[in-house]
């Protein structure tokens, strides 16, 4: 297997070589209007994704003619390089070519820029049979559910899930599976927010169950699947819910507001000291590191590789820091966006120490080195700021809860002063408060006996068992 291997390798290398060679003597020799298309397409064969890229450009910038091979060539760039792919043509220029590829990234970036109405109509030219369908389908539903057109937002959400399952299970290569169930997951998600929006919390609840807890969008979702119980008043699952998030196997993912949703959800129970613990939680723990990360993002805000390079920096580096640094990293690197980014890095880096190794060096190949040099440049300053931009949303987290916090424990304040509340009984545990008669649970739900330990099968099941001690409720009851 190892000689296989290294078989392999050195006939990448040497159909690398010869694409280069190809490429070399075309840059040389040809003089006609495809030189470049040529030159693209030879540097694609030895798998120099990157280094193609601007002859692709060069040659769309003069020339309003695509043939099936250059089509073929252009998708193959979007697969590889993603939305890097005819970067520096602009806008007017890309619409008027009407192939799949070019519809995803205009499309793409008319709606990064939030102008839905014309990404809409491009990405419409896609046709359904498309590989790039899936993708279209997905932000046209997000246009569409911002227009708060919901029933054509849902059927676009439901046709890209679709698709990208098919896709999945048709995929040979693993990163292709990961990526189609990306966006099967994404899209099942996205319905599922619609119904929230709609206050169809049970058909929400419904869809979230098609995601696997394995998927690193799992521990997102369970917020919503949080607050779509704390709607319906069932506060003792949406507490439930929260407190997944202490589970040792989910200590890199924190959210400020489910610290939120767990005093609200106290609050309606009126165990006012309960939520109030919460509240002062928040505050002890939260609002001194939000600083500390301030002060980390003040001095290294200029910088165009910081937060990169503390992707890369051990542990301990992080550590010493900022204890949030390393569960943000951690948090950050998780998320799918994130690593297609990282593998286009990658694959940029490695394309240099590609070119890098040719025994004959040219004009030419300094070109392409000098074209991959700021490629790399710009997606590593695209991810430095991806990692930046997670860090001040966190920030700005916190100082907007630190606001419904604030309000929330004025409110307690007051409710413990003109409440009759016993005192003692809420000071005893909460597991000794708490009764499976309290539990509300669907029949397709598991049973669990909380015994205080965190087991994998268990997360996202969880609900607290206490009786509210709200007195009309209990007026009710008798």
């Amino acid at each position: 297997m190892k000689y296989l291997a290294l078989l392999i390798a050195l006939v990448v290398a040497a159909d690398a070589s010869a694409s280069a060679k190809g490429a070399y003597e075309l840059y040389q020799k040809d003089k006609s209007k495809d030189r470049d298309k040529k030159i693209a397409h030879e540097l694609i064969e030895g798998s120099y994704y990157f280094s193609a890229i601007p002859y692709i450009n060069t040659y769309l910038e003069t020339n309003n003619e695509i043939d099936k091979e250059l089509e073929a060539d252009i998708e193959t760039l979007v697969i590889k390089t993603g939305t890097m792919a005819v970067l520096n043509l602009e806008e007017k220029r890309l619409e008027s070519f009407n192939i799949p590829s070019i519809s995803l990234i205009l499309g793409t970036r008319l709606f990064n820029k939030d102008q839905n109405l014309k990404a809409y109509e491009i990405l419409s030219r896609i046709p359904d049979s498309h590989q790039f369908s899936t993708e279209a389908s997905l932000i046209k539903g997000t246009i569409r559910n911002l227009e708060r057109k919901n029933i054509e937002a849902l059927n676009l959400y439901e046709q890209c899930s679709k698709k990208a399952g098919n896709l999945e299970s048709s995929s040979k290569g693993e990163k292709l599976k990961r990526y189609y169930n990306y966006l099967k997951e994404t899209c099942i998600i996205r319905s599922a927010r619609v119904k929230i929006e709609e206050k169809k919390y049970e058909e929400a609840l419904v869809i979230y169950e098609q995601i696997d807890k394995r998927s690193y969008k799992w521990p997102y979702i369970l917020m919503d699947q949080a607050w779509a119980n704390y709607y319906l008043k069932d506060y003792n699952r949406a507490l439930g819910l929260t407190v997944t998030y202490k589970s040792p196997l989910l200590e890199s993912y924190f959210f400020p507001e489910a610290e939120v949703l767990m005093a609200l959800s106290y609050y309606n129970l009126c165990l006012w000291d309960d939520s109030l613990k919460v509240v002062d939680h928040f505050y002890e723990v939260y609002q001194p590191k939000a600083q500390a990360l301030k002060d980390i993002l003040g001095k290294n805000k200029s910088s165009h590789t910081y937060f990169l390079d503390l992707y890369y920096a051990d542990t301990k580096t992080r550590e010493d820091l900022n204890p949030f640094i390393r569960n943000l990293i951690t948090q950050t690197r998780k998320q799918v966006k994130f690593n297609l980014d990282l593998a286009s890095l990658k694959a940029a880096k490695d394309e240099l120490l590609l070119l890098k190794r040719l025994k004959n060096k040219n004009d030419f190949t300094e070109t392409l080195e000098g074209n991959l040099d700021s490629t790399i440049s710009f997606i590593s300053a695209k991810i430095n700021f991806y990692i930046k931009k997670e860090i001040f949303t966190f920030i700005n987290e916190i100082h907007k809860h630190s606001f419904s916090m604030f309000n929330l424990k004025l409110e307690l304040l007051s409710k413990k002063r003109d409440d009759i509340y016993n005192a003692k009984a809420l000071a005893e545990s909460t597991r000794a408060r708490g009764s499976d008669v309290n539990v509300n649970r669907k029949t397709s739900q598991y049973f669990f006996d909380f015994n205080g330990s965190f087991w994998a099968d268990e997360l996202g099941d969880y609900s607290f068992g206490l009786q509210t001690a709200c007195r009309e409720n209990k007026v009710a009851k008798k």
